[in-house]
């Protein structure tokens, strides 16, 4: 979920305010969304837990992932080949160390494949080439993204590229 923050130029800037979800298709669809969104609003450590009056203020997006995939390569060298930004979120995992980064990360920040997977291990508290280091997995997935055009306005499936 995100917020509309005003800016002292009177710009609008959307700014997280909250990210929890399922990567594994571990609940039923219905229960995983409605989990993951009031652990978004309440419990993600990021931030603090949503209050009634920043509703009118708040962007609500599910992306629905797909399952993830693990890429076999030979050579770590040959992952950002098959990785499409704009396509793929990304999962890194190393020992207990894991981070996921959605597709739209990728693109809203206009990163290569390279900085996707430097970002990754970064999130999973590695460092940004950990993917490079054998013994690394990386995974592909992708999402199905429905977010809402305002707050409390209409609700439309999000292509990717288009804000």
């Amino acid at each position: 979920m995100e917020k509309i923050v005003v800016q002292p130029d009177g710009m609008r800037k959307r700014v997280l305010r909250g990210c929890i979800g399922y990567p594994e298709p571990v609940l039923p669809l219905v229960e995983a969304t409605i989990r993951a969104a009031l652990d978004a609003a309440f419990h993600d450590p990021r931030f603090p837990p949503l209050v009634e009056n920043e509703l009118q203020s708040i962007i609500f997006e599910v992306s629905v992932l797909t399952k993830p995939k693990l890429l076999n390569v030979s050579d770590p060298r040959e992952l950002p080949r098959h990785i499409k930004v704009g396509v793929h979120g990304l999962i890194v995992e190393r020992g207990f160390f894991k981070g996921l980064l959605l597709p739209q990360v990728a693109v809203e920040y206009e990163w290569s494949e390279e900085k996707f997977l430097d970002q990754a291990c970064i999130k999973a508290g590695l460092p940004a080439r950990a993917w490079m280091m054998p013994g690394t997995k990386v995974y592909t997935f992708e999402a199905q993204i429905f977010a809402e055009l305002e707050p409390e306005g209409e609700i439309i499936e999000r292509k990717l590229g288009l804000v």
